[in-house]
């Protein structure tokens, strides 16, 4: 199924639109990865630009691209509310993501999941990502894995 009534913009990290999805992101993984310390997104970086998906007026999805130091941009805080899964919603976000990162010059676009979130490997390497090996702070991460993608 399509989304045609699917609209993303971008939105400031503390509007209350974009705080409760990654409130939600972070209860979603915090139930993945019961064992493992995240911190949940903490360290917001100045330059992060976040999307903000929604259906019919409603909250969605969100992700944000960040620039990594090195010139890349990296995809964080990627996530779909369960109710609107299975829509598309996802693919437009990383396809809308990859062009506002393509804009702002980055030549390639990295992000970090990991091995208990099976939809979100299989979105990535649908859409062209390749693992790469894991990145700081992830490098010595073994739920984690990293990929990346040239734009």
């Amino acid at each position: 199924m399509t989304t045609v009534d699917l609209t993303i913009t971008t939105a400031a990290s503390d509007d209350p639109r974009i705080r409760r999805l990654v409130r939600d992101l972070d209860a979603d993984l915090a139930a993945r990865y019961p064992d493992d310390t995240c911190d949940g997104g903490a360290r917001v970086d100045p330059a992060i630009r976040f999307l903000l998906a929604e259906l019919d007026g409603r909250p969605a999805g969100c992700c944000a691209i960040q620039p990594f130091p090195d010139g890349a941009a990296e995809l964080k805080r990627m996530y779909v509310s369960p109710s609107a899964r299975g829509r598309g919603v996802a693919r437009r976000l990383l396809a809308e993501a990859e062009r506002v990162a393509a804009a702002f010059g980055h030549a390639e676009i990295r992000l970090e999941t990991g091995v208990h979130q099976p939809e979100a490997i299989a979105l990535y390497t649908r859409a062209g990502y390749t693992p790469i090996p894991n990145y700081p702070p992830y490098h010595d991460k073994p739920l984690s894995r990293c990929y990346a993608k040239p734009l």
